[in-house]
């Protein structure tokens, strides 16, 4: 694979529910622009022609920023999208801007959100674990099979996300009022979180924002008065459910590593896993529960000699871009070892 020359200008995408962001870096790996929107590219809430209008669109902001002609296509443009989790999305998506913005890229790679963040900090694979609004796990191995476990949203699952924390908790003050299960752990400052947080009398007032007016990022905002009440009043029901939290997020890496290469598992630092969203930022509440989660639960998980837990220092727009990158055929300078910042490593005995 030849280097790319210095004025070749890759792109790279991340692309979110809520919040979509660009990188521009030239043939050197430097940066040279960026861009960012407050706008959805999940083709599956804002439909595909309008996702493929706003890709272009911040292409050529960042494009413009750059002193670049809009004329000019990028040598390639790397996209990780939420909701691009399958072939068809991604088929879609990479037809439909080389058709309909000619002039955009020249190559493209497309994917889901969690491989820009695994491209981001790993050169051969790796593993991602996502927690915050909702949550995910991906798992790469080195000859690019994909696996994952979770990300199917808060009906059928965001174990561990800040929906869930919040949702847990909810759950337990309303069958602990209810008498139907009763919680160990007192109840009464979950259900001061509770009304505060609502604007709420009682239970009969949580209706219409569970709902009439629901929406997952309100209800997920909740998670951050439970870890505040978890860290400062140390409130037993508080605490427990960011245990439980831990210990499913633990439990989507054991449901992959049967699936990953020994490379992953058995090299220096033992089992590398990149940790976004904004659940880690109360790591110290999950610990307990993560750690435990790790243990096996049968014959058939794998016993992990030794963890290392990473948070990126770049955004995956970087790691998007590297994918770009790699599809143009070319390669650029890149140092892995500035995109992350190890948080956590523990040998474990288990």
């Amino acid at each position: 694979m030849s280097a790319a020359a210095k004025d070749d200008v890759f792109g790279g995408i991340e692309g979110g529910a809520t919040h979509s962001q660009i990188v521009l870096l030239n043939g050197s790996g430097d940066v040279i622009s960026s861009a960012e929107v407050d706008l959805s590219t999940n083709h599956w809430q804002v439909g595909m022609d309008l996702c493929l209008a706003r890709l272009n669109d911040l292409t050529n902001e960042a494009k413009k920023k750059a002193g670049l002609s809009l004329d000019a296509p990028l040598r390639a443009l790397g996209i990780s999208l939420s909701g691009a989790d399958n072939d068809e999305s991604r088929i879609q998506i990479e037809t439909g801007l080389q058709k309909g913005y000619p002039n955009l890229s020249k190559h493209y790679y497309v994917c889901c959100d969690t491989v820009g963040s695994i491209a981001t900090a790993f050169p051969k694979g790796g593993i991602v674990l996502i927690a915050g609004t909702g949550s995910n796990c991906q798992l790469i191995n080195p000859d690019g099979g994909k696996f994952r476990c979770g990300g199917w949203g808060n009906m059928m699952g965001d174990e561990g996300s800040a929906y869930w924390i919040s949702d847990l908790c909810l759950k337990t003050v309303f069958d602990t009022l209810d008498n139907l299960v009763p919680s160990p752990y007192d109840i009464t400052v979950a259900n001061e979180i509770m009304c505060r947080y609502f604007q709420v009398k009682d239970q009969m007032d949580m209706l219409k924002h569970l709902y009439t007016d629901f929406q997952k990022s309100v209800v997920a905002g909740m998670c951050r008065e439970i870890a505040k009440a978890a860290r400062e009043k140390k409130d037993p029901l508080c605490c427990h459910v960011f245990r439980e939290a831990g210990r499913l997020l633990a439990w989507h890496i054991l449901a992959l590593l049967p699936k990953a290469d020994k490379s992953l598992i058995e090299g220096d630092g033992g089992v590398h896993v990149v940790c976004t969203g904004s659940v880690f930022k109360s790591w110290d509440l999950l610990e307990e529960g993560f750690l435990d989660g790790l243990k096996p639960r049968g014959k058939d998980d794998v016993r992990i000699p030794e963890i290392t837990l990473m948070f990126l220092e770049k955004e995956s727009t970087f790691g998007s871009a590297y994918l770009g990158v790699s599809a143009a055929g070319t390669s650029i300078p890149i140092d892995y070892a500035n995109n992350t910042k190890i948080f956590f490593n523990r040998k474990l005995n288990f």
